[in-house]
């Protein structure tokens, strides 16, 4: 931050301008600006490698030389040639490609799971090698990895040292499949490049001028693969993606004349990805179904990782399975534990949360009881145990004698669909959708809603034991419209602000809950409208 005629500045320190000035410069140059002739002498200079001698006297570090690339920019997948002079003949170069590790940060507690924020960890990873002529020239064709949009920094190594820099910059891409169909039709959209800094890392999509909902591709290297549906009558639709709003759901208009109106330079309209999707005919309402999130995305925690309504260590060297270890609220699972006291009577409890979000007293964990048994001889005990109607995510089933706890076995209780009724309706009329197992944290206590792919609000399942019923009115042409449920982040601490309580269209493939296990589904759902 800096002072500039009484007013205050915000901007990056020496070092990180130093940085971005050098891949600057080295970008410019490969693409043929005049630059002053002490440019690129300046451009960088070489660090040592962490962990090497500093004390005594330092020599001055070797300037890196500057690499040319051509083409400075492209899609992923496209090839670029680096050449770069000056070298140690007879040496043969590394070219490291700058890229970055990414998390969702949360924090996991016992009666509930905080979203903080996007964690990125830079790092380099190998793209090539070539040799040193012996005039120290080398030449090398790379291809651009399928990564994270915009400048990425290419450094050439020999020796463990860093001895030559330049960069080349990715370019945003999305398409479209299919193209026409009937109503309901799934539309998958790829989207390639999204970045991972500031406002590069999240798009807002439109369906006929209406916000639908968010993307990202914080966990999938820059690329975001979802779906939405073909709504409305025959005809052409219009499906754009941009830029969404930092605070309220919706879309950056102007972005050819925002800051970041570099990222959709290279289209023809400079503001959005435009498609066209033409809906062939209204064939009646698709079945309803979810879509689960991809089996490979959702983490399988083991049996200590942190959970909600997990406590303390257990009382006991027991040991227990549930089997199945997951299932909609009022299914059924077998319990089997062993090294229990023997011939002991052991109440089995169902471990939740009660309360809510918006009262003072907010909410704390409750012990609901399931059954009795006694262990056998060998301290044994099976058990057939109902999972209660109650708040989905995470619990666990507690064994306890009546003064001690002996062990806890987590279980995870998926929401599911009760109704869609009525399935046909007037424009007026009312109708409700009712579904089961929704949680209380800030990654599952909440969906957002959409009808004919227009973002109308939220749902919460807390205060509610984790039944969300929603009524809603009927509303549009006679025939087919579309409403579709969605995972949504409740709130955050995020320093970079993006859209909570609104659709995460992404939700199967980047979303905060899979890390955690939370597999959290879309609904797609239709009624009629008969008049």
């Amino acid at each position: 931050m800096r002072s500039v005629g009484g007013r205050i500045r915000r901007g990056l320190p020496a070092t990180g301008l130093a940085v971005a000035l050098a891949v600057l410069v080295g970008l410019l140059a490969a693409s043929g600006y005049n630059l002053p002739s002490d440019s690129a002498a300046t451009a960088a200079t070489a660090t040592p490698p962490v962990g090497a001698q500093t004390n005594g006297p330092r020599a001055a570090p070797a300037a890196l030389k500057l690499l040319k690339v051509e083409p400075v920019k492209g899609y992923a997948g496209d090839s670029f040639t680096v050449t770069g002079d000056g070298l140690t003949p007879g040496t043969r170069v590394e070219f490291l490609w700058s890229t970055a590790d990414a998390a969702y940060l949360t924090k996991v507690m016992a009666d509930n799971v905080e979203y903080h924020e996007r964690r990125y960890q830079e790092k380099r990873v190998r793209l090539g090698s070539a040799p040193v002529d012996a005039q120290g020239r080398v030449k090398a064709v790379l291809v651009a990895p399928e990564d994270y949009g915009e400048v990425h920094d290419l450094y050439a190594v020999a020796d463990g040292r860093d001895v030559g820099r330049g960069g080349f910059r990715i370019l945003r891409s999305a398409t479209i499949s299919p193209t026409e169909g009937p109503v309901g039709t799934p539309v998958t959209i790829t989207v390639k490049g999204l970045g991972w800094r500031g406002f590069e890392q999240f798009m807002g999509v439109r369906y006929d001028n209406k916000y639908t909902g968010e993307i990202s591709a914080v966990t999938t290297q820059g690329t975001a693969v979802f779906q939405i549906r073909a709504a409305g009558p025959p005809g052409k639709h219009i499906i754009q993606l941009n830029n969404s709003t930092a605070y309220v759901p919706g879309a950056y208009l102007n972005t050819q004349q925002s800051p970041q109106a570099y990222i959709y330079a290279h289209l023809d309209n400079k503001q959005e990805f435009r498609f066209v999707f033409n809906v062939t005919k209204d064939a009646g309402p698709p079945p309803d179904a979810l879509q689960w999130p991809d089996g490979n995305r959702v983490a399988r925690p083991n049996g200590k990782a942190p959970r909600t309504t997990m406590g303390i260590e257990a009382a006991s060297s027991g040991f227990g399975t549930l089997e199945p270890t997951s299932g909609p609220v009022l299914s059924r699972t077998h319990l089997r534990a062993t090294g229990l006291p023997p011939n002991t009577e052991v109440g089995l409890f169902f471990v939740t949360a009660r309360g809510n979000r918006m009262s003072p007293s907010g909410w704390n964990l409750d012990s609901v009881p399931l059954s009795n048994g006694t262990t056998a001889a060998d301290g044994s005990l099976t058990a057939s145990v109902q999972i209660p109607d109650d708040l989905g995510g995470w619990h666990v089933v507690k064994l306890a004698t009546s003064n001690r706890v002996l062990g806890e076995i987590p279980y995870y209780v998926e929401q599911n669909l009760v109704a869609v009724k009525p399935k046909r309706v007037k424009v007026g009329e009312t109708f409700t959708v009712q579904i089961k197992g929704v949680g209380w944290t800030e990654l599952d206590n909440t969906v957002a809603v959409t009808y004919d792919n227009a973002a109308v609000g939220y749902a919460c399942g807390f205060n509610s034991n984790g039944d969300v019923t929603i009524n809603l009115v009927a509303t549009g042409h006679p025939g087919t419209h579309l409403v579709d449920l969605y995972p949504a982040i409740y709130k955050g601490k995020d320093r970079v602000p993006w859209n909570y309580q609104t659709p995460f269209l992404t939700f199967a493939r980047d979303f905060p809950a899979l890390a955690l296990g939370y597999r959290l589904p879309a609904y797609r759902l239709a009624i009629e409208i008969i008049e």
